[in-house]
């Protein structure tokens, strides 16, 4: 018999949160901790571009939701990034 979908409900309206940096990764006990930054960018006193990493959000997973986001990170690294290696 064929997987039936799952379904998906978002009564909490979660927002987006885009990130630029991954600050933290590790594991204990089949839980996986991702530590995510977003930069942030101010003038300095001196007139220069000063970025600031702030933390943004943290993940906490088991090992069957990481090899599900690894399988389909790979899939859409496969898909765009070009055979040199670079994003296009």
């Amino acid at each position: 018999m064929a997987d039936e979908p799952i379904q998906v409900t978002d009564p909490h309206r979660v927002g987006v949160t885009f990130v630029n940096q991954v600050i933290g990764i590790g594991h204990a006990n089949g839980v996986v901790n991702v530590a995510f930054a977003t930069a942030l960018f101010s003038v300095g006193p001196d007139g220069k571009v000063v970025p600031d990493l702030v933390v943004s959000s943290r993940l906490r997973m088991d090992l069957w939701c990481v090899q599900q986001l690894h399988d389909q990170l790979a899939r859409i690294l496969a898909q765009n990034v070009k055979t040199t290696g670079t994003p296009h």
